[in-house]
C-alpha cells in the first residue's frame, strides 16, 4: 500500500495496490496451552493465556495478558437512526440533521472490555501481539518483521464449542517489491492558530481520547459484530503506538463509539476523499462535548466505512486525514476505508498524519536521515514492517517536535480510569470466506483451488459467477489461527501442527523503560554572542519491553555557551546575518537593484518568531527561509529571550538561560539606571516638506518618539521620517509614506515603527545605537495644522549633547503640546506562579502637570492586564515500584507519588495541586520462599 498528499486541501491518502501476490493463507486450529481449555474464550481478562499456532512451517506461541490501556471505563456506544417522522432526503444543515436523528445508547459494551489482550510471540522481545479472544482469536501479531492476521473461519456464527475445535484462518503478508509509485506532492503541516504553553524537551504521557464511528455501510456489512470488530482494529493500532521506537508515551483511549444505522443521518461519504473528510469533520463536531472534563469529550475522531473513497489520482485510497491537526476540534479526524483487519494499519498511518508525521520519503526526512526504506508505518509504500523500528526516526522526530511546540497539550489530561483491551488472533473469528468479503465485498468467497505452496501464505478470492481468482496488497496471508487441515493451524503464514504451534512458553513480564546516562555536551551553536549546547539521554536503560511504559521526564538538557560579544558583526544582529545568507547577486527587485533580505518582525505571530522570516528591503515581499533560526538567535528586537530548537526560551541580558537580568534604561545589563541621562524635547513648527527634529547620537538607548495626529485623526499630513548620516532615508523618504507597522534594522538596534495610519505615530528602540540617525518630520498639511512631536532618549552621562536651537512659533499658530496622556504603572506580581495567570498595572490619564484628566484618547489606552506564568504547573506522577517489604515470603510494595515540574525534576509536594493527587498504589509481592 502507498499513500499520497494533496497540498491544495492538505489531506493525506493511503492507497492500496492490487497485486498478483499479496497474502499467504492457511487454516489452523489454535491449541490453548494455559488457562481454561473448554468453553468460550471470551471474558478471560483474569487469565494470562497462551496459545500455540502452527502455520507456514513453524510454531508460534502467543503469550497474552489483558490490556489495561485502551477502553475508557466510561465508554459509551450509541446507535444512530433517523426519526421515523423526520426522515430527510437531504440534510444540508448539520443542526437540522442532528434534530432528525435518534441516538440510543447501546448496552453490553462493558462485556467487550474483557476480550482484548496484548503480548509477545515466543521470546521475541520486539514482537507485537494484539488480539481479541471473544468468539475465537481475532487480531494481528508481528514477529521477525512479518505481519500476521488471524480470524475465525466461521466469523459471525458464534463460538459455542471449544477453541481447539474452532477453525481459524491465518494470513501472512508476503513482501514483494512493489512497482514504483508517484511521490506525494508535499508533506508540510499547517501551523494551528493558537499556541499553548510548552513543555520543553520533556517526555510526558499522552492520552488520545478517541471517537470511533461506523457508518451505515459498515453497520450493514458486519451487523452485530461491528462493535467487536472496530474495537479489534483500534486495539491493534493502539499496540503499534506503544512501541518505544516512537520515542514518546502514547496511549489511545476509546471514549465513544457511534454506530450509524441510517445513511441519511450519518456523515455524507463522497467518493472524493477530501470531500468525505471535510464532511465527516463537520459531522463529528455534533457529538463532541466542548468541555475537556466531560467523559465523552474526544481529541480525535475516526470513521470506518465500506464505501469506496478516491484520492486525486486513484480510487485505491484506503484513508485520508489532515496533517498536524490533533487538538483542533474541527479538523482532528480521519476516514478509513475498511478492507478487513489491515485497516488497523491504515488507522495507525492516518493517525500518524494527524499527529504531524510526514511520509518517510519526504525531502525533509531524507535530508535528516537519508533513505528510510519501506519498513515503517509512515512509509509511502508499506512493505515489510521493521520489528525493531515500526516507527522511523523521522516519525519520532516530527511527533516529538509537534508535542514540544505545544500542539498536543489536549492529550495531557489523564482519563479517570483505563480499562484493559484484550488482544486475540483474528483467524478464530473470521472464516476464509468472511476474510474475502471484508476485502473485496459480499459477493466474494475463498477461491477453492489454492495450491499447497500458498496455503496460509496467500489468500485468493473469487467473485460469485466468475472463474478468475484475485488477491491484492503485495501479500495477503490467511489470518493467524485459520485451520489449514486436520489438527493443523496457520500461524505467521505457515501451516503447522496445532499442537506444535501452541507449545507453552513462559510469558515475559512487561519491562518499563529507564533513562540512560546523559551524553556529552554537543558543540555550541554559536562562536560568540550567546549560543546553546545540548546533552541528550535515551530511554534505553532498559528499553521498554513487552508492552512496558516509555520513559517520562526530561530527555534533553541545554545551557548557554560562548557568551562573549561578537567583535566583527559590524553592528548587525545575528538574525540579519542569517537573512543575508540568502542574498543573491543575480536576483533583482522591481527597480533593478540587487534584492537584499532583512529580518521581518512585523506581522509575525508569537508562535512563529523562531522561524527565519525575511523581507526584501524596501518591499513588502517576504519569505520563510527556515523553519527554525539558529539556536541562540534572539526571539525579537525587544526581548533578551532567545530561540532553542524553534522555541522561545527565557534568557537574561547576560545571555544566560533562565536568567532574570534585564537591561536598564541606559542599556547596561543589570544596571541601576544611573549611568545615563535623559534627553527630551518637542517639535511643533508649521513647516512644509522635510524638517530635522533631532539627531540622535551613536550610543543612545531607549528611543521613544511620538507624533500625535491633529484631532486624533489618522493621516493629518504630518509623518515621522528617519535618515542615516550619509543622507539615505530608511523610513518615509522621497515623499513616500509607510502606513503599516515595520521594524527597521540600524547598526546595533532595531527601530519599531507603528505605521502612519495610527493616531499616535511612534518610533521606538531599546538597544544601544551604533550609528547616529536623524529624526525628521515630513509635513504636507499646510500652515493651518501644526504638528505635535515629542521625543526622549538616553545617552551616557559622559557624552555631550546639544539640542537643536530653533525660534519657537507664536502660540496662536499652534495647539499647546501638553495634551493629557495615558500614564502606565509597573506590572504587578503574577496571579499564579505557573499554569497561565494574569498581571495588572494602573493606567491613568494625566495632564502635563501630573493631574488627573478625562481627556485622553480612549482608543490609545494601553492594556492594563496581560497573561503571565506560561510555564506548566508541576503535576503528580506515580513513581517506580519500591522493593518488596519482605526478602522472602509474601510482602508488599508501593509506588511513590511524586510531584514533577515541567523539566521533569522532582519538587516539593506542596508545589502540586493536592486536589489532584492520585491515590497511593500498593500490591502484594513475593521474592522467594523463606
Amino acid at each position: 500500500m502507498w499513500s499520497c498528499l494533496v497540498t491544495s486541501i492538505l489531506f493525506v491518502c493511503l492507497l492500496a495496490e492490487t497485486s498478483a501476490h499479496s497474502f499467504e493463507t492457511e487454516e489452523i486450529v489454535p491449541v490453548r496451552l494455559t488457562g481454561r481449555t473448554a468453553g468460550r474464550v471470551a471474558k478471560r481478562s483474569e487469565e494470562e493465556p497462551s496459545f500455540r499456532l502452527t502455520a507456514f512451517g513453524r510454531n508460534f506461541t502467543l503469550n497474552l495478558t489483558p490490556d489495561s490501556t485502551f477502553i475508557s471505563p466510561t465508554l459509551k456506544v450509541y446507535r444512530i437512526k433517523a426519526k421515523p417522522q423526520k426522515r430527510l432526503e437531504s440534510t444540508s444543515k448539520l443542526t437540522e440533521l442532528y434534530k432528525s436523528l435518534n441516538q440510543t445508547e447501546e448496552t453490553g459494551a462493558e462485556l467487550l472490555k474483557g476480550c482484548f489482550y496484548i503480548g509477545a510471540v515466543d521470546s521475541d522481545e520486539d514482537s507485537i501481539v494484539s488480539v481479541s479472544l471473544c468468539h475465537g482469536i481475532l487480531g494481528s501479531f508481528i514477529t521477525d518483521g512479518k505481519e500476521y492476521l488471524i480470524e475465525p473461519k466461521l466469523l459471525g456464527l458464534g463460538t459455542s464449542g471449544k477453541l481447539t475445535e474452532q477453525l481459524h484462518v491465518i494470513k501472512r503478508r508476503r513482501f514483494t517489491k512493489s512497482p514504483q509509485v508517484s511521490k506525494p506532492l508535499s508533506d508540510t503541516r499547517d501551523d494551528q492558530d493558537s499556541m499553548s504553553r510548552r513543555r520543553r524537551f520533556v517526555s510526558t504521557p499522552r492520552f488520545i481520547e478517541t471517537l470511533v464511528v461506523g457508518d451505515a455501510s459498515l453497520t450493514h456489512f458486519y451487523g452485530d459484530e461491528i462493535k467487536h470488530y472496530m474495537l479489534t482494529l483500534m486495539s491493534v493500532a493502539a499496540q503499534i503506538y506503544k512501541h518505544p521506537s516512537i520515542k514518546n508515551s502514547i496511549n489511545i483511549v476509546l471514549v465513544k463509539m457511534l454506530i450509524v444505522e441510517d445513511e441519511e443521518v450519518g456523515p455524507s461519504i463522497s467518493s472524493n476523499g477530501g470531500v468525505a473528510l471535510r464532511n465527516f469533520c463537520a459531522w463529528q463536531q455534533l457529538f463532541n462535548p466542548p468541555s475537556h472534563r466531560h467523559p465523552e469529550h474526544f481529541d480525535t475522531a475516526i470513521l470506518f466505512t465500506r464505501e469506496d473513497i478516491c484520492g486525486h489520482q486513484s480510487c485505491d485510497t484506503l484513508g485520508v486525514a489532515d496533517v498536524g491537526t490533533m487538538c483542533d476540534t474541527k479538523r482532528s479526524c480521519s476516514v478509513i476505508e475498511d478492507n478487513g483487519l489491515q485497516a488497523a494499519y491504515t488507522t495507525a498511518h492516518e493517525l500518524g498524519h494527524v499527529l504531524s508525521m510526514p511520509h518517510d520519503d519526504t525531502k525533509n526526512c531524507e535530508q535528516l536521515f537519508g533513505h528510510l526504506g519501506e519498513h515503517h508505518i509512515m512509509a509511502p509504500v508499506f512493505t515489510q514492517l521493521s520489528k525493531t523500528l515500526p516507527w522511523s526516526p523521522c516519525s519520532a522526530l516530527h511527533i516529538t517536535e509537534f508535542f514540544d511546540n505545544g500542539h498536543g497539550d489536549c492529550l495531557l489530561d489523564t482519563p479517570e480510569t483505563i480499562v484493559a483491551l484484550p488482544t486475540e488472533l483474528p483467524g478464530i473469528t473470521y472464516s476464509l470466506d468472511r476474510q474475502c468479503q471484508q476485502i473485496f465485498g459480499e459477493e466474494f468467497s475463498h477461491c477453492p483451488n489454492t495450491s499447497d505452496s500458498e496455503v496460509c501464505g496467500q489468500l485468493w478470492c473469487q467473485q460469485e459467477g466468475q472463474s478468475v481468482c484475485t488477491t491484492r496488497n503485495g501479500s495477503l496471508p490467511w489470518a493467524d489461527g485459520t485451520s489449514c487441515g486436520p489438527s493443523r493451524t496457520c500461524l505467521n503464514s505457515v501451516c503447522m501442527s496445532s499442537e506444535e504451534a501452541m507449545r507453552p512458553k513462559v510469558f515475559e513480564p512487561a519491562v518499563d523503560g529507564g533513562w540512560g546516562e546523559w551524553g556529552t555536551w554537543q558543540p555550541c551553536s554559536r562562536s560568540c554572542g550567546g549560543g546553546v549546547m545540548f546533552s541528550y539521554r535515551e530511554c534505553t536503560h532498559p528499553s521498554p519491553q513487552n508492552g512496558g511504559k516509555y520513559c517520562v521526564g526530561q530527555r534533553v538538557k541545554y545551557q548557554s555557551c560562548n557568551k562573549q560579544t561578537c567583535e566583527n558583526n559590524q553592528g548587525k544582529s545575528f538574525r540579519e546575518e542569517q537573512c543575508e545568507m540568502y542574498n543573491n547577486p543575480n536576483h533583482f527587485d522591481i527597480h533593478g537593484n540587487v534584492k537584499q533580505w532583512i529580518p521581518k518582525y512585523a506581522g509575525v505571530s508569537l508562535r512563529d518568531r523562531c522561524k527565519l522570516f525575511c523581507r526584501a528591503r524596501g518591499s513588502s515581499e517576504f519569505r520563510v527561509f527556515a523553519a527554525k533560526v539558529i539556536d541562540g538567535t534572539p526571539c525579537g528586537p525587544d526581548t533578551t529571550s532567545f530561540c532553542v530548537q524553534g522555541q522561545c526560551i527565557k534568557a537574561g541580558c547576560d545571555l544566560e538561560i533562565d536568567s532574570s537580568k534585564k537591561l536598564d534604561k541606559c542599556g547596561m545589563c543589570g544596571g541601576n539606571g544611573q549611568s545615563c541621562r535623559m534627553i527630551s524635547g518637542s517639535f511643533n513648527k508649521v513647516v512644509h516638506g522635510y524638517k530635522d527634529i533631532v539627531t540622535i547620537p551613536s550610543g543612545a538607548t531607549n528611543i521613544n518618539i511620538k507624533q500625535q495626529s491633529h484631532g486624533s485623526i489618522p493621516h493629518d499630513g504630518h509623518y515621522l521620517a528617519v535618515r542615516r548620516e550619509n543622507g539615505d532615508y530608511i523610513l518615509n523618504g522621497n515623499f513616500s509614506v509607510s502606513t503599516v507597522e515595520q521594524y527597521i534594522p540600524v547598526l546595533g538596534a532595531v527601530l519599531k515603527y507603528t505605521g502612519s495610519s495610527t493616531t499616535l505615530e511612534r518610533l521606538q528602540s531599546f538597544r544601544q545605537l551604533q550609528e547616529p540617525i536623524t529624526i525628521q518630520l515630513l509635513s504636507t498639511a499646510g500652515e493651518s495644522i501644526p504638528p505635535k512631536v515629542k521625543y526622549t532618549f538616553y545617552i551616557p552621562k559622559t557624552m555631550s549633547f546639544s539640542k537643536p536651537k530653533d525660534k519657537k512659533i507664536a502660540g496662536k499658530l499652534i495647539h499647546p503640546f501638553g495634551v493629557p496622556q495615558w500614564v502606565s504603572g509597573e506590572w504587578s506580581e503574577c496571579s499564579k506562579t505557573c499554569g497561565s495567570g494574569w498581571t495588572r498595572r494602573n493606567v491613568e490619564c494625566k495632564d502635563n502637570a501630573g493631574f488627573y484628566s478625562n481627556h485622553c484618547n480612549k482608543d490609545l489606552r494601553p492594556s492594563d492586564i496581560r497573561p503571565c506564568a506560561d510555564l506548566p504547573c508541576p503535576i503528580w506522577q506515580i513513581g517506580p515500584w519500591s522493593s518488596c517489604s519482605q526478602t522472602c515470603g509474601h510482602g508488599e510494595r508501593q509506588r511513590r507519588i511524586l510531584c514533577i515540574d515541567y523539566a521533569g525534576k522532582i519538587v516539593e509536594p506542596e508545589n502540586c495541586d493536592p486536589a489532584k493527587m492520585p491515590e497511593s498504589v500498593s500490591e502484594k509481592c513475593f521474592y522467594q520462599e523463606c
